[in-house]
C-alpha cells in the first residue's frame, strides 16, 4: 500500500513538474509597456502624431481607428505607435489628459494582443522651456500615466540632465545605475491603475530607457536653437536620453531666417543632429508626410512624425497610404 502511494506521488510531481515547465516554455519574453521602445528594439520604423484635442471621444476614436476604419484591424495591425499631446502651446491641463488617458484605455485591445503594451504610447510636450522650473510638470504628465514627457528648448548637457533625472524616481542604494539620480516624486497610484499592474511593478519599470534596459520611460529633448545645436555633442552624452526631437521652426527663428523653415541653415542643422544621433545611437525624431517619406526613411530616420490631429490638408492620410502600401517592408502596423 505504501509502495502504491509513494508511485501516485511520484506520478504526480512528475506531472506538476511537466506542467511548470508547459508554463515557463510558454511564457513571453519581457514586454515593454512603452511600444515605443519595443520596436526600436526590434528595428522596426516608429510612426507618431500630433494630438491637440484632448477630448475622451477622440482618445477611442484615435484607439478605435488606428490607420483604418475598422477596429478588429486597428486593434491587430495598428498603424501609428505613438500620440504627442501637445501641451506646450495648448493648455497644461492635467485634468483632461488624466481624463484622455483613461478613455485610451481598451480592453478588447488587451484581449487581441494578450497583454498590457497599448497600441498608442502617450508622450506629453510640457509647456515649459528647459532654463525654467519644468521637474513639477514632468511629475505630473508621468503621474497621469504617459509614458515620456519631451521639453523644449534644451540648449545645454546641463539642462538635459535635468530632464532625465526629472523622470526617475530615487534609485534605491544598491541600484547599479544611480546617476542621473532621479527626484520624482513617488505617488503612483493612478499611473500604475492605468499601466494595469500594481505600484511597486511600476515603480520597477517606471525609468528611462536606454539607461535601464527594463526602463518603460522615454525622456526626450527638443533642440531648436542655435545654442542646442553648438552644444548637441555634450547633449548627448547625458545618459538616459531616450530621443531628440529637432524643432525646424523655433530653429528658423533662432537662427535669424524668420520661420523659413526649409531654409538651408535649417537642413544643415537637422543634418548635424542627424549625424551627431547616430554617433551616440540615440534615435532622432523628424517630420515625414507621403512626399518626402521614401527620403526620410533611406536617410534611416526611426521615428516619424507623420501628422496630426488637426491636418485639414489631409498629411496624414497621404502618409498612412504611402506606409500601408508599402508595409511589408517597412515593418509597419506591428503589434506585440
Amino acid at each position: 500500500m505504501a509502495n502504491r502511494v509513494l508511485l501516485v506521488l511520484a506520478a504526480t510531481a512528475l506531472i506538476l513538474l511537466a506542467q511548470t515547465a508547459q508554463i515557463s516554455a510558454a511564457q513571453p519574453d519581457y514586454v515593454h509597456m512603452n511600444k515605443v521602445i519595443d520596436k526600436l528594439e526590434r528595428d522596426l520604423l516608429v510612426t507618431g502624431i500630433w494630438v491637440n484635442c484632448l477630448h475622451p471621444s477622440s482618445a477611442m476614436a484615435l484607439t478605435q481607428t488606428n490607420g483604418y476604419s475598422s477596429y478588429e484591424k486597428s486593434l491587430t495591425k495598428p498603424m501609428i505607435d505613438f500620440a504627442l499631446i501637445d501641451m506646450e502651446h495648448e493648455p497644461f491641463d492635467t485634468s483632461e489628459l488624466r481624463n484622455f488617458l483613461l478613455a485610451m484605455n481598451s480592453r478588447r485591445e488587451v484581449m487581441a494582443k494578450g497583454n498590457l503594451q497599448p497600441n498608442i504610447t502617450v508622450l506629453v510636450r510640457v509647456p515649459c522651456d528647459a532654463d525654467g522650473s519644468f521637474e513639477w510638470m514632468i511629475k505630473q504628465a508621468l503621474d497621469c500615466g504617459a509614458h515620456g514627457v519631451i521639453v523644449p528648448h534644451v540648449r545645454n548637457a546641463a539642462q538635459a540632465r535635468r530632464v532625465v533625472s526629472a523622470c526617475r524616481y530615487p534609485q534605491r542604494s544598491d541600484c547599479p545605475i544611480p546617476e542621473p539620480k532621479g527626484i520624482r516624486g513617488g505617488g503612483p497610484s493612478l499611473c500604475s491603475y492605468l499601466w494595469g499592474m500594481s505600484s511597486s511593478e511600476y515603480v520597477k519599470r517606471a525609468d528611462v530607457w536606454p539607461l535601464n534596459p527594463k526602463g518603460d520611460i522615454l525622456a526626450i529633448v527638443m533642440i531648436e536653437d542655435v545654442e542646442g545645436l553648438s552644444n548637441i555633442e555634450e547633449i548627448l552624452c547625458v545618459p538616459g536620453l531616450g530621443a531628440v526631437f529637432f524643432g525646424p521652426y523655433d530653429f528658423s527663428l533662432s537662427c535669424g531666417v524668420g520661420g523659413a523653415d526649409s531654409h538651408s541653415k535649417v537642413i544643415e542643422a537637422e543634418k548635424k543632429i542627424k549625424k551627431a544621433c547616430d554617433k551616440h545611437n540615440v534615435p532622432m525624431i523628424a517630420f515625414a508626410k507621403a512626399s518626402n517619406m521614401k527620403r526620410r526613411i533611406k536617410e534611416k530616420q526611426r521615428i516619424l512624425m507623420i501628422g496630426g490631429d488637426y491636418d485639414l490638408d489631409s498629411k496624414i492620410s497621404g502618409s498612412l497610404d504611402y506606409l500601408r502600401k508599402n508595409m511589408p517592408d517597412l515593418k509597419v502596423g506591428t503589434s506585440r
